[in-house]
Parts: C-alpha cells; structure tokens; sequence
C-alpha cells in the first residue's frame, strides 16, 4: 500500500511540472532556454552545417536564430537519404544546388566556406555567382577546390573576388589567378595555401606579400611566378615547392625584410638555379633546404656564388651569421669535392644551429677521397657547442658520408641524437652492413652518451617531419 502511494506521489509530482511547461512559461531549471541569443549562436556557427541544422530544430527560437548565427559550410560533408535511383551525377547536382541556396538564403556572415563539387566548366557562372555572394555577405575562410577539372585552363577567379575587405585564411587547388591590376588586394589576409595554380605573372605574389597582415604563405607546385621578393612586417612563414623536378621556374627567392619571419622551407627543385637572398631576417628559426648545387646564395652581407657550372663557389664580402636559426637543412651531393667544401664554409654563418637535417644526393658516384682534413681544419664550427640532432637521409658506406658523421660525432659535444636513414637494400639485404658501419663509426670514443638509430629511409620519414612536404 505505501508503495502505490509512493507511486502516485511521483505522478503528481510530474503532471504538475507538465502542467507549468504547458502553461507557457519556461522552466525554471532549464539551462538551455536561458541563454542569450548570442552564445546561441556561437554555438550552432561552431557545429558542421548538417548538425546545426538539426539542432535548430529543437525550437521556434533556434530556427530563427540559426539563419542569422555566422555559417560553416562544407559541401563535402553534405549528403542527402540514398535512393534505388540515385548516381553520383545526380548527388553532386543536388550538392550544388543545396549548397546554392544555402548561401544565398543565409542572412550572413559566413564565417567559412568549402567547395569541392564545382568541377566541370559548365559551372564557371555559377561559382562566380556564390564568390559576389560570398564577398556580399563577409565570408572570412574559403577553400575553393578544382581537382577533377579537365580542360585545358582551369577556373579563372574573377578580379572582383580580390577586392574582399574581410578574407583571413585562402586556399585554393588547380586554378588560375589574373594578372592584379587594381592593389591592394585581400588587405585583412592572414593565410594563403595555393596548391597547382597558375599564375599569369609575379603581380599576385607580389602585392600579397605588401598585405601588411599576411602571416603564413604556401606556394606547392604553382606555376607562371619567377619572383619573390618579401618585404612584409607580419609574414612568419613561408613555403614554396617547384612544380618542375629537373629545371624550376623560381629564379629568384629574397627576403629583403622580414622582420617576424621564423620559417624559410624551399623545396630542392625551387632552390636549383636559383638565387637565394636573406637579407633581413632576425627571428628566422627554420631554414632549409639550401641545396649545395647553387648559383648564388646571399646571406646579409656575404654571397656565395660561382661564375660558371664548373668553377668553384667563392664567398664574396663579408661573411655575416644567422644566429637565431636553429634548425638547418641542407642538400649535399658527398662526390662532389666542391659541394663540401662550400658546406664547411655556409655552416659557420649559423653558430647557434641545435637541429640540422641532410639530404645525401647522387650516391652512385664513390668517392673514396679522405675529406676529413675539410672539418678538421676548416671553422670555427661554432655550431658543434649547441648542435643536439641530427638526421642523414641517404646515408651510405661512402667515405665522405663516414667522415663527415665521425667529425660531428667527436666534436659536437651536446649532441644526443643521429639519425642514419638507409636504402632497403643496404639496411635489409646485405649481410653485416649494420656491423660494418657501426665499427667504422667513432661514437665509443665520445666522453658523453650519443644514441645513433639505423632506419630504413622512405619519402614521409618522420625524422624528416618538417621537409617533407618539400621533399622532392
């Protein structure tokens, strides 16, 4: 008997909270209906835009708010119920439609924005058309990719796109910029990634690089540029790969002042033939790859450079240092005579060098010659009293290769790691080589511990973490 009135206690107790709901007021222990529009809205412009629009339906209030709240948009993500007659033709069709009245419906901003099914020139006038739109309603992000286009020329974005007053972060994937006539374009940009994009000329490249808010610049694999040239107060990273693997189109990379700018990564194809000039840099942190089979190299005040293929790189002026870079990477051809004894003479311009990563080129060739007495003579090696890592990509039974890891084994004294990535063929399949190698290695003669690693090389090793990307 006391349970059934327990029971019916607990009914009363709920038909009276039912009965308040009912009634029109709110609940009094209901956190959610207490928040304020805006934080509503910061809420659902932080969920991907098939959840948010769920969740707008919870209420009269949300739905309303949802069309006003600041709008991710991801085309990627948008899928509709599958039917028996449904084909990919059909769901990219209803993709861009949907994703046309999205945009066009929303009231605004669209705090991002990613295009990925707009590939076909049949959709040319359509993707000017949600660009004027997204410029109208202050877009901030947009990724804008044209990966499965086959015609001849990609998709030309239109001049009036470049004049957006509130873009911060700009990616863009296989096609075509225009020559800018009508500076200063993107002027709140902060970050731009191009990825295969043709470029008429240097003119986008350079008056980006004048945005005084610019922060971080890719360059993979772009075409039609031959210049850059940065004089930006705010850039702190740059990148650029070459697109051609024997002969790049960069001619020329200079910093001419760049006064917050920490990471220098240039791949080996953008830096062969290439001038490369760091004139202002104070805060430069990461640099690489320098390759050793260079036509000038200008580092402050001093210039290494030869006049011909076949003489000899000569420095020219003073040599200055670069003491804030504390990571290095540097490509070396060890058969060449010359390339070594050029990599003697550019370590000396950084003394405060922690990391430094090499990649070994052209193994085929031995070279049997003794090239000890190049670091033992040669210096002052200032780096040896900081240098703490180091990766040989490529290492080999080479005499070169040997001594030059013996030289920073016996005298960078704080050194802890090296790292020896070897072919397959050297590492798995011939018999003792590991022994071999380790007994030509002079680390038992080090007074500290040094722990020495034989890896098998491969293309995204991740001793190499931080030039793969560039890594050709």
């Amino acid at each position: 008997m006391e349970r059934i009135n327990s029971i019916n206690r607990e009914k009363k107790k709920m038909k009276g909270i039912g009965d308040h709901h009912s009634s029109g007021s709110p609940l009094v222990d209901d956190p959610i209906n207490s928040l304020s529009d805006c934080l509503i809205e910061s809420i659902l412009s932080l969920l991907p835009l098939k959840d948010a629009a769920r969740a707008s339906l919870v209420s009269s209030r949300w739905r309303t708010l949802w069309t006003s709240a600041p709008l991710c948009i991801d085309d990627s993500s948008l899928h509709r119920q599958p039917s028996a007659f449904s084909t990919l033709r059909s769901e990219n069709a209803w993709c861009r439609q949907a994703v046309f009245d999205i945009i066009s419906k929303h009231q605004g901003p669209i705090q991002s924005c990613r295009l990925t099914r707009f590939d076909h020139p049949l959709f040319h006038v359509t993707v000017d058309r949600l660009l004027k739109i997204l410029v109208d309603k202050h877009i901030q992000q947009l990724s804008l990719s044209f990966s499965n286009w086959r015609a001849k020329t990609g998709y030309l974005l239109p001049d009036s796109f470049f004049s957006c007053k509130t873009l911060l972060k700009l990616k863009l994937y296989i096609c075509c910029l225009p020559k800018i006539v009508s500076p200063p374009i993107f002027p709140r940009i902060k970050e731009v990634v191009l990825t295969s994009v043709s470029l008429l000329d240097d003119s986008f490249i350079t008056h980006l690089l004048s945005s005084p808010s610019l922060e971080k610049l890719h360059l993979y694999k772009c075409t039609g540029y031959q210049c850059i040239v940065v004089s930006s107060p705010n850039l702190m990273e740059l990148v650029v790969t070459d697109r051609a693997r024997l002969f790049g189109n960069v001619k020329e990379v200079t910093i001419e002042s760049a006064p917050n700018l920490k990471s220098l990564v240039l791949s080996e194809t953008a830096t062969m033939g290439t001038v490369v000039s760091i004139k202002h840099a104070p805060k430069l942190a990461l640099l690489g790859f320098i390759c050793l089979d260079l036509v000038k190299l200008q580092i402050g005040g001093g210039t290494f450079k030869r006049e011909s293929r076949s003489s000899d790189i000569v420095l020219c002026g003073p040599r200055t240092l670069l003491p804030s870079v504390k990571s290095l990477a540097v490509i070396v051809n060890f058969s060449d005579e010359k390339q070594i004894l050029l990599m003697s003479s550019i370590l000396q311009c950084f003394p405060f060098l922690e990391t430094l990563d090499v990649k070994l080129v052209n193994r085929m060739t031995v070279n049997e010659t003794n090239m000890e007495a190049v670091w033992v003579e040669g210096g002052p090696f200032s780096f040896l009293n900081h240098l703490k890592q180091v990766t040989l990509k490529g290492f080999s039974e080479h005499r070169a290769v040997v001594d030059f890891a013996n030289f920073l084994i016996l005298n960078a004294l704080v050194l802890k790691e090296i790292a020896l990535l070897c072919s397959t063929v050297d590492l798995c399949y011939k018999k003792n080589w590991v022994e071999e190698r380790c007994r030509e290695l002079r680390y038992k003669e080090r007074s500290s511990p040094l722990k020495i690693e034989f890896l098998e090389d491969w293309v995204s090793h991740p001793k190499f973490a931080a030039w793969n990307l560039v890594l050709d």
